[in-house]
């Protein structure tokens, strides 16, 4: 796959519910500020996870907007759980001005930092979230059953809610995943992980239904952005991706009573992968508008299963060149699939 990615769209139709007016913004509208330090949080080497719950609940339990604020500096934590629903289904805003890191040594079945049960979350403020993942990615290496470390930021059964501007770095695995949510809008992420660092997907979406992505930056040793099973009208755009393996469908077909992913051409995910042609049927996805550079000369591949070939598949106004420059141009390669090509196409349309 290409390295760079600008823009992607796997379905075009997204209706946000939620008016930002309903955000609780401190210094520009009223609302109760429950600062974590006031609850017990310091700054330096100690573990503030109980501050941080405490400050959690007061905000939570607010008969009013409350923003749950993370001042300026470098806070600690080991696993926390920001469970809802919250006052009324209306959860605090989330303000994360300084920086969170991992605790070194931790052990958790699939999180580090997790929202749940929430409607109407506004998570934004600048800060930086740094999951000092580096001595786990040795251990994500695995075959088919095996457990990977801490995702850093997940959220699940959350609904018509955002997440913005906002820097993750060197998580354990996944650094965002949206799991079991619903009208989803996310801007303004810069994440980044070293090209080595096994399983560590920009962001991963399962089962969730409507959710747009824009406008950031993602660079990791694994997926920019994953899209697994149970995923529905996904919108993706204006998204710079590189290190990484681009925007995925999947992995999908590896486990019985998988859901569909409806609204979006998958690559094998084990050293080895099997020789028996896939079962999965890919149709209906336009790619749209993506301009970049490409490391391989092939930088259009779409390569479908013989016993499920793809159809009704679109490109439009695709444009990616090499990034070795000079006389290197690239091309493109199709397998088992019908494509309709409109505007430019660079490299020439697969026929």
């Amino acid at each position: 796959m290409p390295s760079r990615y600008r823009s992607a769209f796997f379905t075009v139709l997204v209706v946000f519910l939620w008016s930002s007016n309903d955000a609780c913004n401190p210094g520009k509208s009223k609302c109760q500020v429950f600062d974590v330090t006031r609850f017990g949080a310091v700054r330096g080497s100690q573990d503030n996870s109980q501050a941080f719950l405490a400050a959690w609940s007061a905000a939570c339990r607010f008969k009013g907007k409350a923003a749950f604020v993370v001042p300026q500096g470098t806070f600690k934590l080991s696993p926390v759980h920001f469970e809802g629903p919250c006052y009324d289904g209306r959860s605090p805003s989330v303000r994360i001005r300084g920086v969170l890191q991992a605790l070194a040594g931790f052990s958790d079945d699939n999180y580090w930092i997790k929202f749940s049960d929430l409607n109407r979350l506004s998570m934004g403020g600048g800060g930086e979230i740094d999951g000092q993942g580096a001595d786990s990615w040795s251990g994500n290496k695995c075959d088919k059953d095996c457990k990977l470390s801490s995702t850093t930021l997940k959220f699940d059964g959350v609904r018509n809610s955002k997440v913005a501007r906002l820097s993750l770095l060197n998580s354990k695995a996944f650094h965002v995943k949206f799991h079991r949510c619903d009208n989803i809008n996310v801007s303004g992420l810069k994440i980044s992980a070293p090209q080595n660092s096994r399983n560590t997907d920009g962001i991963h979406i399962a089962v969730t239904n409507g959710i747009t992505i824009r406008s950031s930056i993602i660079g990791t040793g694994d997926d920019c952005i994953s899209v697994g099973q149970g995923s529905r009208n996904v919108t993706i755009s204006n998204i710079i991706c590189g290190p990484g393996h681009g925007i995925s469908v999947g992995s999908l077909g590896k486990y019985e009573n998988e859901m569909d992913v409806i609204g979006l051409v998958k690559y094998c995910p084990e050293d080895e992968c099997s020789s028996e042609p896939s079962k999965v049927q890919i149709n209906n996805v336009k790619f749209q508008r993506i301009k970049g550079t490409s490391r391989t000369k092939v930088a259009v591949n779409l390569s479908c299963s013989s016993d499920a070939p793809c159809s009704n598949i679109e490109l439009d106004d695709i444009k990616l060149e090499c990034s070795a420059g000079g006389d290197c141009k690239t091309t493109s390669s199709c397998t088992n699939v019908k494509v309709k090509f409109w505007g430019v196409q660079i490299p020439s349309p697969c026929l």
